[in-house]
């Protein structure tokens, strides 16, 4: 249906030195390795547009079809420039449709490297894009993807010979005549149950008459979900530097919350000094949460450590009074760490009830999931925004390539929140905060104002200890 093509996560691998770059030779023998160890990148999908999609064996896998190399041609002066370009690449995948996934497992490989003429601060860095239908992975495992691969890249760059590159003869076929055993999906192996009360309200609200539901208050959502409108997401990304991270974590331990409340709350203020209180009465925010932590005994210890999807997520309300005070507020820090806080204890709440009445126990319930969300064509969104953290990446401490920074997006989700902020970071080194958005359903100025808007705050805070006014 197009509603929701791929999640993206993008690590910048930092050669050991000048003249060593990712290429063919190098990155293959890797991949293969990752690719031949995950089920999960072994498979395609059947009857996509139907109610009986599946997966199914894809018994030959050439690597060719999903890796993709680029130089940029453009001349970037800065680091920033160069980041500007790798945004719009990210966009770029987020936009394509699969083809024959059928046959050729839904994932991508794009490796980028600046222009030749790029400053010499660039020359030894290469990104590397990894796309992949939401069907197979979530956004943990792309981070744990990036670092399965920085392992087998360093493993190859020890195995090949010194003063060697682009040796010829690079094998890219992968044969697997045998259907890979594939990880348990979520409500079989997390132990979900839903008290009675629970069904009776979920059921309700998406069965009874419109008219007997009452009114509810219809939070800010942009525009309503509209599938005539074409699909294209749009990123943008604010970096923050490790020193000035640690500042954060160490302000969010004392106001009892979390980097992923603190960024909530930051959108939230953006927001509000940005839109018109007219349009803005009250917001609902999403956070993904993992569902690693709550595998049942039944799990199979095989599969703990693969890639797969195990997430679900939890919506903040933020109410009409919450918003007008933090509107019309004399100290917008305070309010600014009350709704962080605010949001951590949602969570923590919540973590405490999983997998009780949580939404991924429903699903077994819906037969027409297609139904489902032709339906909500028309409809308001649920959510203003969703704050998606996937954590820290621990690079390489050894000889060899090393990450230095990774850009974590959600592509637009047409049923879903308006936009989204992806975070990632790299240890002791920077957090990326990484804006996503359909094209047309955000404007382009609000989304460059909350990009804006989070820098200057955060940088504020760096320096004076305060966040101060947005806008």
């Amino acid at each position: 249906m197009r509603l929701y093509l791929c999640v993206t996560v993008t690590s910048r691998y930092n050669a050991p030195a000048p003249g060593q770059e990712i290429d063919a030779a190098l990155l293959y023998p890797a991949l293969a390795r990752v690719v031949s160890a995950q089920p999960m990148l072994k498979v395609g999908i059947s009857k996509q547009d139907t109610n009986e999609a599946a997966f199914c064996h894809v018994k030959a896998i050439n690597l060719a079809n999903h890796v993709s190399f680029k130089t940029l041609e453009a001349s970037c002066e800065t680091l920033d420039q160069y980041n500007d370009h790798i945004a719009s690449q990210q966009g770029w995948h987020h936009s394509q449709a699969w083809l024959n996934i059928e046959d050729t497992p839904p994932w991508r490989v794009a490796v980028i490297k600046p222009s030749p003429t790029a400053p010499r601060a660039l020359s030894n860095i290469q990104d590397i894009i990894f796309s992949f239908h939401h069907a197979l992975l979530d956004g943990t495992s792309g981070k744990l993807f990036h670092e399965r691969l920085l392992e087998e890249l360093n493993h190859q760059l020890q195995q090949r010979p010194a003063n060697t590159t682009n040796t010829t003869n690079t094998t890219s076929s992968l044969h697997f005549p045998d259907a890979p055993k594939l990880p348990e999906a979520q409500d079989q192996i997390v132990d979900f149950s839903n008290s009675p009360l629970y069904l009776a309200k979920a059921l309700w609200n998406q069965l009874a008459p419109a008219r007997l539901r009452g009114k509810k208050p219809v939070p800010w959502h942009s525009k309503p979900i509209d599938f005539s409108i074409p699909y294209v997401t749009l990123t943008k990304a604010v970096d923050f530097q490790g020193p000035v991270v640690a500042k954060l974590l160490k302000a969010c331990r004392l106001h009892n919350t979390t980097i992923t409340g603190l960024f909530h709350a930051l959108t939230a203020a953006s927001l509000c000094a940005r839109l018109p209180a007219a349009k803005t009465s009250s917001f609902v925010a999403t956070t993904p949460i993992s569902l690693r932590p709550f595998l049942g005994p039944s799990a199979d210890p095989e599969f703990k450590h693969s890639l797969r999807v195990l997430v679900t997520a939890h919506e903040h309300e933020l109410p009409a009074p919450l918003i007008d005070h933090l509107r019309t507020s004399k100290s917008p820090d305070q309010d600014i760490w009350g709704i962080a806080q605010q949001v951590k204890q949602d969570l923590n709440t919540r973590l405490a009830s999983l997998p009780r009445d949580d939404v991924g126990g429903l699903m077994k319930y819906n037969s027409d999931w297609l139904g489902f969300f032709h339906k909500k064509h028309g409809q308001p969104r649920p959510a203003s925004w969703e704050v998606s953290n996937i954590g820290v990446f621990k690079t390489a401490s050894g000889p060899g390539f090393t990450v230095s920074r990774m850009y974590f997006t959600n592509g637009a989700m047409v049923t879903g929140s308006p936009l989204s902020l992806g975070l990632a970071s790299v240890s002791g080194g920077p957090l990326t905060v990484a804006l996503s958005w359909q094209e047309s359903v955000v404007d382009q100025a609000l989304m460059d104002g909350l990009a804006g808007d989070l820098a200057r705050s955060v940088t504020r805070f760096n320096d004076t200890g305060e966040f101060g006014a947005m806008g």
